[in-house]
Formats: structure tokens, C-alpha cells, sequence
């Protein structure tokens, strides 16, 4: 604030028609939208001093209010540090508003300071005094929004994502008040949205969610920011197989796809439902072979393990003809498909992945 001197009676380093320049500050109490029914204002004054008042409003635009001081005296070779008490009143008018998202804030200000009688304390009256002041200003920095942000956490076993509110307050540095966060999963009902700084939220199901969080601040000043979080889903199983020259022998191509969130494969276990094969019935490589004891039908099994722990299985039933004579022709290979679609298939695969898990893969023994 820049002010002149309007009256200075008595008072030390003040003369009629000085210029001064002051810093305040104010802040809204008590307010609802553009109106804030008290200020509270930390001005400074002279021999940079600063005082504490509430003003309160007294009209549109208007604001008043009443506090004290203290001043040093001299009197008979003693300095008393409070000798001279100040009563004092200062009213502020807004004579220029803006409008910031719908809201408006103060831009222009002029101000009086009125002191009708100074009281000395001292054994040494200097005799009435008194001083007045008038200021007009410019508020700034003008109130800006704050700047949403967060971070995000997810636990990939859970489906479960730990959100933190990493927002910043806007210019003038008007503190967050309220938060909505807004997880973009309605399945999940009133779980859906929270108001705390730090909430947790589990998924219903794998996708990729818009999660929102919009802040407010304590100017009634809001902003927003929204972010894509993938709940990670599950593994699909598919392989083929192709028979080796004419015999009983088949090579085994795994053509498993990652879930949603892209994690890797990281292991497999196969079965080739042929138990007449010992420990050769099962292989936990990638792409095996494996020589079938016999003709017949045969349904193999593959369960396929990703890097968040998350598995799936499929099944296929396969036809293994009698090798052909050694002095005929070699057949020409076949091939077959497995995948997860039938659910005879899914049974049966549950089924054979217990009893198979058990006894010789870690990796599939943790089935979701």
C-alpha cells in the first residue's frame, strides 16, 4: 500500500503530507463464494513493525476494524518500550474487483489509518497527538487456482492402487480445503470416490481406469487432473502342436498372450495326459516335445504364469495315430489348438492342474 500522511501532531518521524509505502496482507474469514464477511490483516508500519486485526465487513465492499500499539518514549533519561499506547481504527474499500472462475477477488484497495489520540504513559505528557493516514494499493499476486496433481501405487497381486495427493496451492498460496477423487470403476459403487488426501481403491475387474481428483482451495478456486491406471488382468493359454515325421513324437508351440497390462510369461507347465509316461508326462519349458506311449486320444494342458503372479490354463484334445511302418512315407505333420474357451475344458484342466501342480511346479500351484 502507498499512503500520505493526513494529520501527525506530536508524533516522531511523521510530518504532513509524507509519502509512505506499506506491505499488508490479507486473508479471507468466514467466507461464502465472493463474499468474506471478516479480513484478517497483518500490516506492516513504521520502523518496520507489524500488527495483527480483524477487519470486518460493514458494507459491499467495506471492511473496518479497531486494534492497538505501542510506542517507545523518552522521559528523564529513561526509554520506556511501551510508553505510549495507540489506539487506532483502519477501513479498507474495494474500488476494483476481478473475476476468477466465477468468483471475484479484490484488485484495487484503498484504505484509511485513523489514530484520534495518542495515550502517553510516561510521567513526562508531551501533550495531545494524534495522526492519520490515507493508502490505496493494488493486491497482488492475484489468486490463481491450485494445480492438481497425484501419484499413484499399484499393488499388481491386489488389484488394489494407493493414491497420494501431490497438488500445489496457487498463487498467493490459499491452502488445499477439499478433495474428489473419482476412481472411473461405477461397478464398484460408493467405493468409487473418496475425499481424503491418500485413499486406497480396488479394482473390479482388469481395465484401464480414468482416475480423477479434483481439488479445491480455501478461495473457493478449483482445478483438476486425471490419469489412466491399468488394473493388470490375467494371461490367456493357447498353443499348437505338430507332429514329428510319422511318429508318435509332437512339438509343442506355446502361443499364450499377456493380460491386460502387458506383463510378460514367465513360466509354464505343461501336460500331456499321458500317464504311461512317468515324469516325461509333464515339461515346464516354453516350447517342448513330447513322445506319446501309444496311439490314442490325449488332452494336454497348459498353464502359463505371468510376471504379477497371475496364471491361466487351456486344454485341447489330441488325436496321436499309430506310427506308420518304417519302410512307408513320412506323414505330413499336424496341428491342433488349445485355449480356454470351452468350459468342459476349463474343468478339466482344474482338475488335472491340482493333481500336476502338486507335484512338480510352484508356478502354478497359486491358481486366481
Amino acid at each position: 500500500m502507498r499512503g500520505r500522511v493526513v494529520a501527525a501532531v506530536r508524533v516522531r518521524g511523521e510530518h504532513l503530507g509524507q509519502i509512505v509505502s506499506r506491505h499488508w496482507t490479507f486473508a479471507g474469514r468466514s467466507c461464502v463464494k465472493s463474499v468474506c464477511h471478516q479480513l484478517t490483516l497483518h500490516r506492516q508500519r513504521s520502523a518496520d513493525r507489524y500488527d495483527n486485526l480483524v477487519l470486518t465487513r460493514v458494507g459491499t465492499g467495506r471492511y473496518s476494524g479497531r486494534s492497538q500499539f505501542y510506542a517507545g518514549l523518552r522521559c528523564r533519561g529513561h526509554t520506556y518500550p511501551r510508553g505510549e499506547r495507540v489506539p487506532y481504527r483502519i477501513t479498507v474499500r474495494v474500488t476494483q474487483a476481478v473475476t476468477i472462475q466465477g468468483l471475484e477477488f479484490a484488485r484495487r484497495l484503498t484504505a484509511t489509518y485513523t489514530n484520534l489520540r495518542r495515550i502517553d504513559r510516561t510521567r513526562c505528557p508531551i501533550g495531545p497527538s494524534h495522526d492519520a493516514a490515507r493508502y490505496t494499493g493494488i493486491a497482488s499476486p492475484l489468486p490463481t487456482p491450485p494445480a492438481a496433481a497425484f501419484s499413484v501405487g499399484l499393488n499388481a497381486a491386489t488389484d488394489t492402487a494407493s493414491f497420494t495427493d501431490t497438488s500445489a496451492p496457487g498463487a498467493g498460496g490459499a491452502p488445499i480445503v477439499a478433495r474428489l477423487w473419482v476412481f472411473g470403476d461405477p461397478a464398484s459403487g460408493s467405493a468409487n470416490t473418496a475425499g481424503t488426501p491418500t485413499p486406497d481403491h480396488t479394482f473390479t475387474a482388469p481395465g484401464a481406469y480414468p482416475v480423477s481428483l479434483i481439488v479445491t482451495d480455501a478461495n473457493g478456486l478449483s482445478s483438476a487432473e486425471t490419469q489412466t491406471v491399468v488394473a493388470p488382468g490375467p494371461p490367456t493359454a493357447a498353443f499348437t502342436s505338430t507332429r514329428v515325421d510319422a511318429s508318435t513324437t509332437y512339438a509343442f508351440q506355446d502361443n499364450s498372450a499377456p493380460g491386460v497390462g502387458g506383463a510378460r510369461i514367465v513360466g509354464w507347465l505343461w501336460n500331456f495326459g499321458d500317464d504311461q509316461s512317468g515324469d516325461a508326462d509333464e515339461s515346464a519349458a516354453q516350447n517342448p516335445e513330447h513322445a506319446f506311449t501309444g496311439p490314442g486320444t490325449y488332452q494336454v494342458c497348459l498353464i502359463v504364469t505371468d510376471a504379477n503372479g497371475r496364471n491361466a490354463g487351456g486344454c485341447a484334445d489330441l488325436n496321436v495315430p499309430a506310427p506308420a511302418p518304417a519302410s512307408g512315407s513320412a506323414q505330413p505333420g499336424s496341428t491342433e489348438t488349445g485355449g480356454p474357451q470351452d468350459r468342459r475344458i476349463r474343468a478339466q484342466l482344474s482338475k488335472r492342474s491340482v493333481a500336476s501342480t502338486a507335484a512338480s511346479s510352484p508356478t502354478s500351484a497359486s491358481g486366481r
